[in-house]
């Protein structure tokens, strides 16, 4: 193919380029910042491929691995956790002429490294030093540091938001002499050449890296994978920008510069280099030459996607079986009226909590759904101006919860916060840094006693500072309209009407009905907000937990359900509640305002209580080397208050099932905390309606999370966070940095998933089970682009429970095959 110079290409094919850059953005999937962390599938760009393809892509271009290594699935077989059925029916999935020998003929060998795409950075690196590779990166990221600062610097970079974030790096790098300490000796000179149009700028760099067009996708994927922190930051702006029907460019500004960065390179570069450059990219991309190294061929990695997916089936015959013996514990429907039916989060972490609440209070129900309970909401404190996101991270909001009570209370939190800002700007300003120590160092004594001795509270909710417990419990949120205008009686009632269709509430209801929202409690945590509500855009759902009780307590709002045939009866109230998650305690919220008798909720806060103190044995023994029974919960507390703890709980680790159904097929097992559990009983949805609100938002979260926690297992160096030990926060609430420097570090961090001498979170994509008719769920794949893509490019598995509990497992084409029990 001919290589066209920016002089030459036409409109058209200026357009064509910049359209191919924009598919490479794309590519990329979004990171969400420190104070809505939520959890995001790495691999977001790419589900439009299958599995093993993605793997052997990603380790050929930039040397990302998609499986866990060798040794992790053999030390899974010898110990008898996979057996040799389950590699004969993986195999027979997937490639039939893959033989059981095949197999173990490949775990015996140690994985070997593709030869990745080369930069020429990256061949600068290998001929001069200091690495000029690692200076790029450092260069790059300490503008983007500076560019996108949220309140952190003292010192800000001036900027113009109209130049747009290409014109700004060019200034920025215009003044910076840090190119010369690499040997780069002519970057001012060179970039003065380069237009300030980030467009232009685009095809002058184009212009020296001289690619065939056919090979720009592959090299420019690779390019953002190098400062790939930074493009997911840039990429979350891009899909924010989306949500409101607005256009940003700053990931493709992002590319830009990189492009820029090579075209810089390559003019101080020797011919020599260049050639030899230009000659490792030819093999590369020639696949015969290729054969030469040890690449990551087709059977390899269907290989390695076979010891995955049996890895998978070993974990699905345990549910399966537990399935197999809830066949006998059908619903007798002329049981007693259940005392309390409650309500928590579909969280893996919910599951065990619900398992000890039932198992000490028989009469009581619960129920499992998204934590944001059907609300799309955002939440504004009283006095501020920016809302915050309160319902999944893929949905704009309908509605407001406005915090109200008396401005009294507000001011104060205002005025303390505002304190404490201000004495933090005077401590660390230039003007005190040096003198600050030995003037008001002793002050600090009790605080650094409190920090390391655990005294101090620790912070749960995030609406806390500022205030005293008392002070909180007098502050409500209302449901109100987005432009502040009051709903109607109609509006409410038909928000009212989904909450309880999706909570499955439709027929028989307690006299209590707990919902109960969940948060944790932990402290000089940067990624606090990965712990706590997912559905709720990594915000603690008491908010929405008290906007639908008030809700579904109101006397109209129950008045008109009658029409749409769900009848509460009067004596049924539901109460607000916020599940710590770090020490499994829960709080009622908002008694007073729920219409409940103390006497009435007393034996429902000793079951509280009870499932608690179990709960927690049950997690500890997973974080302590010694549990003390007597003392579990001042451990647990502990844990979220000491400063120096980087475990203070386990998050979402080790989920890898998702069961829509309803709780009788699971009441009494045990799934480990790795289950999301969702209330579902298709007998009730005539329309499939909730099936399809279920499939395409629950579902897709819980998809998110479990492919977070997988990609930042098999490959943390690439999706992860590194070593948290080392986090230092940038911009305020934008991400962390590992060590002082290098690209923004995305994912999770290794403490989040492994205990120092093994593994915590076991990598299997998600095992969705789903009680419906077959061919409504075929439906509702077809319907839904990301889900047809998850499913029927195996990154997720889809199975259907029968009327007999039999499982049957969706392959390809809507083939359902029953599973081995």
């Amino acid at each position: 193919m001919t290589n066209l110079t920016s002089a030459q290409r036409n409109q058209a094919q200026r357009s064509h380029i910049v359209d191919l850059i924009d598919k490479a953005c794309l590519r990329i999937a979004p990171f969400w910042p420190l104070d809505s962390f939520v959890a995001v599938n790495p691999y977001l760009g790419l589900i439009d491929q299958p599995f093993d393809e993605v793997g052997r892509y990603l380790e050929q271009t930039v040397g990302e691995s998609l499986f866990m290594d060798h040794a992790w699935f053999a030390d899974k077989i010898a110990q008898g956790e996979i057996t040799e059925d389950d590699l004969a029916q993986a195999a027979q999935q997937l490639d039939p002429s893959i033989t059981l020998d095949a197999i173990k003929r490949q775990l015996a060998v140690h994985r070997q490294p593709a030869p990745v795409l080369p930069l020429i950075t990256n061949e600068l690196d290998r001929r001069d030093a200091p690495p000029v590779s690692e200076f790029v990166i450092e260069q790059v990221s300490q503008f983007m540091a500076n560019y996108y600062d949220r309140g952190q610097a003292l010192w800000h970079l001036p900027k113009e938001p109209s130049a747009g974030l290409f014109a700004q790096w060019r200034r920025y790098t215009l003044i910076d002499r840090t190119a010369s300490a690499v040997g780069l000796k002519q970057v001012r000179q060179n970039l003065l050449a380069v237009p300030a149009d980030a467009i232009e700028a685009l095809f002058w760099a184009l212009d020296q890296i001289d690619l065939p067009e056919n090979r720009l996708p592959d090299y420019l994927f690779t390019l953002l994978k190098t400062i790939g922190g930074w493009a997911s930051w840039c990429r979350y702006l891009h899909f924010q920008a989306g949500l409101h029907g607005e256009s940003q460019h700053d990931l493709r500004d992002l590319l830009i510069i990189r492009l820029v960065w090579v075209g810089l390179v390559i003019k101080e570069t020797s011919p020599a280099g260049r050639q030899h450059w230009r000659a490792k990219l030819n093999d590369w991309f020639d696949p015969a030459k290729l054969t030469a190294s040890p690449p990551a061929t087709v059977q390899s990695s269907r290989i390695d996607e076979i010891l995955l997916a049996a890895a998978e089936q070993a974990f699905r015959r345990r549910i399966n079986a537990g399935f197999n013996r809830q066949r006998t514990n059908a619903p007798d429907h002329q049981a007693e009226r259940p005392s309390v039916q409650a309500a928590f989060c579909i969280d893996v972490r919910s599951e065990v909590f619900r398992r000890h609440l039932e198992a000490c209070s028989p009469g009581l129900e619960t129920i499992g759904f998204a934590g944001f309970f059907g609300l799309p909401i955002d939440y504004c404190r009283m006095g501020e101006s920016e809302a915050r996101l309160q319902n999944p991270a893929l949905i704009n909001p309908a509605y407001r919860a406005q915090e109200t009570g008396d401005p009294a209370i507000a001011q104060k939190r205002h005025a303390r916060q505002s304190r404490g800002a201000i004495w933090k700007q005077f401590k660390l300003s230039a003007a005190s840094c040096f003198t600050f120590v030995e003037s008001a160092g002793l002050s600090y004594v009790p605080r650094l006693l409190a920090d390391s001795l655990g005294w101090h509270r620790s912070s749960l909710p995030p609406d806390v500072p500022g205030l005293t417990p008392e002070e909180r419990a007098r502050l409500h949120p209302e449901l109100i309209k987005l432009d502040g205008g009051e709903l109607t009686t109609q509006e409410k009632i038909d928000l009212a009407e989904k909450v309880l269709r999706g909570l499955g509430l439709t027929h028989t209801f307690a006299p209590i009905i707990l919902l109960a929202g969940h948060g944790s409690s932990t402290t000089n945590n940067p990624h606090r907000a990965g712990l706590d509500c997912g559905a709720c855009a990594g915000q603690a759902g008491d908010v929405n937990a008290r906007v639908a009780a008030q809700l579904l307590n109101e006397a109209a709002v129950r008045l008109g359900l009658v029409e749409r045939g769900i009848s509460i009866p009067r004596d049924t109230r539901f109460v607000a509640a916020l599940h710590d998650t770090t020490t499994d305690h829960v709080e009622l919220l908002d008694l007073d305002r729920s219409g409940v008798e103390d006497s009435q909720v007393k034996p429902l806060i000793r079951a509280l209580k009870q499932a608690g103190e179990l709960t927690r044995l049950e997690r500890l023994v997973t974080l302590e080397a010694q549990v003390d029974p007597i003392n579990a919960e001042k451990q647990a507390t502990f844990r979220g208050r000491d400063w120096s703890q980087v475990r203070p709980e386990w998050g979402l680790a080790g989920n890898a099932a998702f069961i829509a159904a309803p709780r009788w097929r699971t009441r009494g097992l045990d799934l480990g905390g790795r289950a999301f559990l969702h209330e579902y009983d298709w007998r009730h949805d005539k329309e499939f309606g909730v099936l399809k609100v279920i499939m395409t938002a629950p579902l897709i979260v819980a998809n998110w999370i479990n492919l977070q926690y997988y990609g930042s297992t098999v490959d943390n160096l690439h999706q992860g966070a590194g070593n948290k030990v080392l986090h230092n926060v940038v911009g305020g609430t934008v991400g962390v940095i590992e060590g002082n420097g290098g690209d923004l570090r995305i994912g999770l961090a290794m403490q989040s998933l492994h205990d120092g001498e093994q593994w915590r979170h076991e990598p299997l994509r998600l095992s969705t089970y789903i009680e419906a008719p077959t061919a409504e769920i075929d439906k509702i794949i077809a319907g839904h682009d990301m889900l047809n893509a998850l499913i029927n490019n195996r990154w997720m598995h889809i199975l259907q429970i029968d009327d007999n509990g039999i499982p049957h497992r969706r392959h390809a084409h809507g083939d359902w095959r029953p599973e081995p029990i």
